[in-house]
């Protein structure tokens, strides 16, 4: 197995992983939404927010992570024979984490650029404050798709060696 193949296994999981995730996302959201509203309202939570481009460019950063960051387990998991298990949660942590910190510069540069120096603290309010609570909700999800992402990983790679050993 070559660097590339492993890349392109790590990619490709990396992205299903991050669809899985934003499953999981909405799902949370919903579950929150529910209690205040119906099961349809809640489940399109989004239609009725005032960020919702934050939220699209969320989505596209996680995408991004989960192929830059899957390109690195694939070679991790693949090449390097590094535990499955540990590359894989600590991937899942290092999109999430990326995701949360690069998506709240989008509230920031919208709105609170104008509130720098003022009593209010936009570094807190659209930097830390929402990685921190992407991080509690997203730990738990992380670890269990991390875990689905490294096994598919290590899985994809052993089949892809096993198939091209009987070619030779």
């Amino acid at each position: 197995m070559t660097e590339v193949e492993a890349k392109k296994i790590g990619s490709r999981q990396g992205i299903i992983s991050v669809v899985v995730g934003l499953i999981i996302a909405q799902l949370i959201m919903t579950f929150l939404s529910t209690s205040d509203e119906g099961f349809i309202k809640a489940f399109f939570w989004f239609s009725t927010i005032s960020y919702k481009l934050n939220i699209f460019i969320g989505a596209i950063i996680m995408l991004l992570c989960g192929h830059f960051y899957g390109q690195i387990a694939g070679t991790q998991i693949i090449i390097k024979k590094r535990n499955f298990i540990l590359v894989g949660f600590l991937c899942g942590m290092a999109v999430l984490l990326t995701t949360a910190f690069l998506c709240g510069w989008t509230g920031f540069f919208q709105e609170g650029i104008d509130n720098i120096g003022t009593n209010d603290n936009p570094f807190e309010d659209y930097i830390f404050k929402p990685l921190f609570w992407v991080t509690v909700f997203g730990v738990i999800p992380a670890l269990f798709v991390g875990i689905w992402f490294g096994g598919q990983i290590k899985r994809k790679g052993e089949k892809h060696s096993t198939q091209h050993s009987h070619w030779q």
